[in-house]
């Protein structure tokens, strides 16, 4: 079930994964609705109040989670600009940024809620068919290594090209490094959300049922988290915020520069979007 909720967490990705970070605020609303599409068959009146309610949340978002990303960029671009990268700086903004992925769900739960709601038995089980087809999908990447590999390999070389252009041999070893030693729990993932969803399936005897279940789900997920995927996940981050950190302290000059134009480029982006009515 979790899935579902990380729907209404796309944001963080499509957000992170775009340049003009005001474009993907204003569609946020319609790629989330896409999404949520997929797993449901919604109606055009379901997309429309969707889109309307994530259009609060991100309201919501604006005043209370911007502030915070826009302050710790700029703590970041002056570290890079003062040569102060160290781990005592980077640990704090890192798990910032992870604590609110984590709770972003929060964000949503009013419009999980009345989304949920307002489905009937027939989308509930296309919910459930195509959760289980996506499962089976990524369950094939699971046990194909190789192409995991590839795969995580091509997404962290993304991100940090992102903000940091080329990567250099070291760099990028570095990245090797953690990929084979520190790899995501790919496969307690999967285990995971198929247990969530199963207490989804033990609450779907009434609507009101439902209803709770993904208000708490929304505003407390680690409750439904198995012990040893949440143990695992959180090696996993001590692992990343090191591979970070390393990466950070081998900058070439030209590095430094990028990241601080790209930096000071996206606090730009999130006072516009901050600031807009």
């Amino acid at each position: 079930m979790r899935r579902y909720f990380v729907l209404f967490c796309l944001a963080i990705p499509f957000l992170t994964s775009c340049s003009r970070l005001d474009i993907a605020f204003h569609w946020a609303d319609t790629f989330i609705a896409s999404k949520v599409d997929d797993y449901f068959d919604i109606s055009s009146g379901q997309s429309k109040a969707l889109k309307k309610s994530l259009q609060q949340d991100f309201a919501k978002i604006k005043a209370q989670v911007l502030p915070q990303w826009i302050e710790g960029a700029r703590q970041l671009e002056n570290d890079v600009a003062t040569e102060n990268i160290r781990k005592d700086h980077i640990a704090p903004l890192f798990g910032m940024v992870m604590s609110q992925v984590q709770r972003f769900t929060a964000y949503f739960a009013d419009t999980a809620v009345d989304f949920i709601s307002t489905t009937d038995s027939k989308q509930l089980a296309y919910f459930s068919k195509a959760f289980h087809e996506k499962m089976y999908e990524d369950l094939k990447l699971v046990h194909n290594p190789q192409k995991q590999h590839k795969q995580h390999q091509e997404k962290y070389y993304k991100y940090f090209e992102m903000f940091l252009g080329s990567l250099t041999r070291e760099q990028k070893n570095l990245i090797e490094r953690h990929i084979v030693e520190s790899p995501f729990p790919s496969e307690l993932k999967m285990k995971n959300k198929e247990w969530i969803f199963q207490q989804f399936q033990k609450e779907s005897t009434s609507q009101e049922k439902i209803r709770d279940f993904v208000r708490d789900l929304s505003n407390h997920p680690e409750k439904y988290d198995l012990p040893e995927y949440q143990d695992a996940f959180k090696r996993y981050q001590e692992h990343l915020q090191n591979l970070l950190i390393q990466v950070l302290q081998t900058l070439t000059p030209e590095q430094k520069k990028e990241l601080r134009d790209n930096l000071l480029e996206k606090v730009a982006q999130l006072q516009k979007i901050r600031d807009r009515s």
